[in-house]
């Protein structure tokens, strides 16, 4: 997909996704159970990752609506445990001629897990143009995999069928420091071992790593759980990789906030996203 028209249209075809929705695909309301693969944690205490839950609202939306996200945000009420069922409900109390503004609401039984919103459409406009640019790094061929919060996770879960690689340089891993670092910024490459085609749940799922540019800025911290995820789409393209480009703003009374810009690896500014995070501070070593 290159552009927003290409979007709209390939919206219709069944995809194939990391979640695996139980009802007909395109029904306002959806099922997903939470596997392991889909979770992250150490033992007795995984958890569905917030990118995978944002990932499942939005794909409801698209394939419910049949357009494309340009905005959307979510707000994380409470952990998704493995084996439980989602119930995704849509709402759509904003049905303009061009613009949608929607809701879903994932809840199991009575107890809400989240709220998202979003607006849905097109335009047909020529001006096509992106002033963010992609940093200049090495290919990830050439740069280091990096090791996905190793300690204490649980076997079998969401980190391990992804990979990340680390551009050298100013950006590289250095062993935890204790201390905060000079720069809230990280530079990665990020992709699925499994293909996926380059669709909104994949967009949500790579925007929910700014916490690593957390753990960064802490010295080598536990970083932080996210309270929401903001997501704006630019355009959609193939790609095998995803360079991120997270940079952490802020951090006072327990809470930090950042936001990260995904690149194609030819360039192409994909989407952004932001997060607010409860945050721990480095401890000295």
């Amino acid at each position: 997909m290159n552009d927003e028209t290409t979007a709209a249209t390939a919206l219709s075809e069944p995809p194939s996704r990391l979640m695996r929705f139980e009802a007909e695909i395109g029904s306002p309301r959806q099922t997903l159970k939470a596997d392991k693969r889909l979770c992250v944690g150490p033992p007795g205490n995984v958890f569905v990752f917030g990118g995978v839950l944002f990932g499942s609202a939005l794909a409801v939306l698209e394939d419910h609506l049949q357009r494309p996200v340009i905005w959307s945000t979510i707000q994380f009420l409470g952990p998704l445990r493995p084996g439980e069922v989602l119930e995704l409900g849509v709402e759509v109390p904003g049905p303009g001629r061009t613009i949608l503004q929607a809701r879903v609401v994932g809840r199991v039984d009575d107890r809400e897990i989240f709220l998202a919103s979003a607006a849905l459409g097109v335009r047909d406009e020529p001006l096509d143009h992106a002033w963010d640019h992609a940093p200049e790094v090495p290919p990830p061929e050439a740069c280091e995999t990096a090791k996905l919060w190793p300690h204490g996770q649980e076997p079998g879960t969401l980190l391990e069928t992804l990979e990340m690689r680390i551009a050298p340089g100013a950006f590289a891993e250095a062993e935890p420091t204790g201390r905060l670092a000079d720069s809230g910024r990280a530079v990665f490459w990020m992709r699925a071992r499994k293909d996926l085609p380059m669709d909104i749940s994949v967009l949500a799922l790579f925007a929910d790593f700014t916490p690593y540019a957390l753990s960064k800025a802490l010295g080598g911290g536990l970083g932080g759980v996210s309270l929401d995820n903001t997501l704006r789409v630019v355009r959609r393209v193939e790609t095998d990789w995803i360079l991120c480009d997270a940079r952490i703003q802020g951090i006072r009374s327990g809470f930090a906030h950042g936001d990260i810009r995904l690149f194609a690896r030819t360039g192409e500014l994909m989407a952004i996203g932001g997060q607010s995070m409860n945050a721990w501070p480095p401890r000295p070593r």
